[in-house]
């Protein structure tokens, strides 16, 4: 039979799209456990929505589950892990990739894959402009680039401080590449701040300031939070200018009782607030925070406060999204549970897993209508 090239293509398409998918093994699903459940107060857009987790042993995976516990999408790499992964804009998964030589979230790799399962992106550390490691956080920016945190190492004198002619001091940088790994943006801690003003940089200087999380700020801008000092800074996306910041020691005014130390997974939420995970380690009690930013008026006004349980006191890691406008998906890290709240913090639905997951995100099936999971 002879066919011809447009009705070639359409039989191409159609088969790309009819492509099975490839068996989820059972391992997987072993992986997690459904805890506890209040199913009749879980919302229905969680009910319909899913959850992106990932794996940072060896070897890693990404998982999507349904509201049952049960793992719906399965992507495995051999020899790493993922130190962290986001859904994109794209309907893809964008991640770094470490192996257990790299410490917690960090990584010599970004990879992006579809939900086909096919690689759309593998740049590796020596690649290009990426010359250091990437860590916590990667991002697609609008333009398709590659936005990532990165360690930044420089040398200093700190004899004044108790230490050496020649020290190291290791930080943090925003590292922007081009989908070919050429450098398209730098940004340093360094261009911001000098150690020598650091009464306790010998101490700190080899993770000093220790950066967590960055995410787009509604006018493009970044933001970036950092675990040592508790803050999070607003940057100017073109020339690096810190435009403020939030936290303790901070730019803003806010209530003492909505304080916070600690905080990861930084962002703003669709109600344009800025939203938190609050390791809360000075409190030893871990919550979601929102806050109402006037950023003319250098005003923060508390919106939300969602502590989770006591025996969840989750000191590093973990994780905050929206699942809905009243309820909340947070991720307690070191006690491997991601549990469903609503806005007070009161748990509707548990899951535990087996391995230490960073984050939990929240996927809304609406941002996924092609995607069939029978």
């Amino acid at each position: 039979m002879k066919l011809y090239p447009c009705l070639l293509w359409a039989v191409l398409c159609l088969a790309c799209q009819q492509r099975p998918k490839a068996p989820i093994p059972s391992r997987a699903q072993e992986g997690f456990l459904l805890d506890s459940t209040h199913m009749d107060e879980v919302p229905a857009i969680f009910k319909r929505g899913y959850i992106l987790l990932s794996r940072r042993d060896e070897p890693g995976a990404l998982y999507l589950l349904n509201a049952q516990g049960k793992v719906v999408w399965y992507h495995e790499v051999k020899g790493t892990g993922f130190k962290t992964a986001h859904f994109t804009g794209k309907k893809t998964f964008l991640c770094i990739l470490g192996s257990k030589e790299y410490a917690t979230s960090y990584g010599n790799q970004v990879l992006e894959v579809s939900l086909e399962g096919d690689t759309l992106l593998h740049l590796q550390k020596g690649q290009g402009d990426f010359t250091a490691n990437a860590h916590h956080e990667v991002l697609l920016s609008p333009d398709d680039n590659i936005v990532m945190l990165s360690t930044v190492e420089k040398t200093f004198d700190l004899r004044a401080m108790g230490g050496g002619m020649a020290d190291t001091v290791k930080s943090d940088g925003i590292l922007v590449l081009d989908r070919k790994g050429r450098k398209v943006w730098e940004w340093t801690v360094f261009d911001a701040l000098n150690p020598l003003d650091d009464s306790l940089i010998q101490s700190t200087r080899k993770d000093w300031m220790h950066a967590n999380s960055l995410s787009f700020d509604k006018d493009g801008h970044y933001l970036i939070s950092f675990y040592n000092n508790g803050q999070i800074w607003k940057l100017d996306a073109r020339t690096g200018a810190v435009i403020w910041k939030f936290g303790r020691g901070g730019d803003f005014s806010f209530p003492d009782s909505a304080a916070f130390d600690m905080g990861h997974a930084v962002h703003r939420n669709a109600s344009g607030d800025l939203m938190l995970f609050d390791n809360g380690v000075s409190k030893e009690l871990s919550q979601t925070l929102t806050f109402h930013i006037d950023e003319s008026a250098r005003t923060a006004t508390p919106v939300i406060r969602s502590p989770i349980p006591a025996y969840l006191f989750n000191d590093r890691m973990g994780s905050a999204y929206l699942a809905g406008p009243q309820h909340i998906l947070q991720c307690s890290s070191k006690k491997n549970t991601v549990l469903l709240t609503d806005l007070q913090g009161k748990p509707l639905w548990s899951l535990r897993c087996a391995f230490i997951p960073y984050r939990a995100e929240f996927i809304p099936a609406e941002a996924l209508p092609d995607f069939v999971t029978d």
